[in-house]
């Protein structure tokens, strides 16, 4: 087997890097700060621009909590048991204009040079409204970033989250409240097992484990919205 180029290395670290910071609810500018390097050189390492240096490698990977040796390979072992961010907000909950392609897709820069994709309201597009939600206000879209329910939902899949109340069986986005002011929450999409009073018990598919959170930190409990009932059945 050909060895990887400098090129290609330099890309999949870097694919590495970034999903290991959203999936920890970093922005960029937090990353450049440990480094003690400008936010830009962080986004030449995420865009694969650039290849960081070991010793700027094994910084990242001790501040991000991963495997030096598998970051290096373009792999995301978390070294905590601290569970992963599985979505990224890519829109708002918001009365959504009326026609076919009406649902937002908002994010933008945020914070001035912190190169992160984050989500003050600047519109950057739209995604089509499936027929079965006509007329649902509340329903916006997520990306999904980390392979915690393979098989049924996958890294970069976009689903479709609103509508009713969540309730046990559904799958839904559990979105906390951030941890420092002006940061945006982590949201996880996991299987909705049941309440009580101080948690929320979730399950995820990969692989199988339970999860509880307290649900003082929970900011808001989303419905995965099913396909079948997106498409109007």
């Amino acid at each position: 087997m050909l060895a990887m180029d400098t090129k290609e290395k330099a890309k999949i670290v870097g694919a590495a890097i970034k999903q290991a910071r959203k999936q920890r609810g970093l922005v960029m500018r937090q990353l450049a700060e440990h480094l003690g390097v400008h936010v830009a050189a962080i986004g030449n390492y995420e865009s694969g621009k650039n290849l960081p240096s070991t010793e700027n490698l094994i910084a990242l990977s001790d501040f991000l909590r991963v495997d030096q040796g598998a970051l290096s390979r373009g792999e995301v072992v978390s070294l905590t048991d601290e569970p992963l961010a599985d979505a990224e907000r890519v829109t708002d909950p918001a009365p959504p204009p009326t026609g076919p392609m009406d649902i937002e897709i908002l994010g933008t820069t945020a914070g001035g040079d912190d190169g992160d994709f984050r989500f003050n309201g600047e519109r950057q597009g739209f995604v089509r409204r499936p027929p079965g939600l006509t007329g649902v206000v509340k329903a916006f879209a997520l990306h999904t970033i980390s392979d915690s329910m393979v098989p049924r939902y996958f890294p970069g899949e976009l689903i479709y989250v609103g509508g009713r109340e969540p309730v046990p069986g559904d799958h839904i986005v559990i979105e906390l409240f951030p941890e420092n002011e002006g940061d945006v929450g982590k949201s996880y999409i996991k299987y909705f097992v049941r309440r009580t009073a101080s948690e929320v018990i979730v399950s995820q598919y990969n692989p199988p484990k339970e999860l509880t959170f307290n649900r003082y930190a929970v900011k808001a409990l989303w419905r995965v919205i099913p396909l079948a009932e997106l498409l109007g059945y």
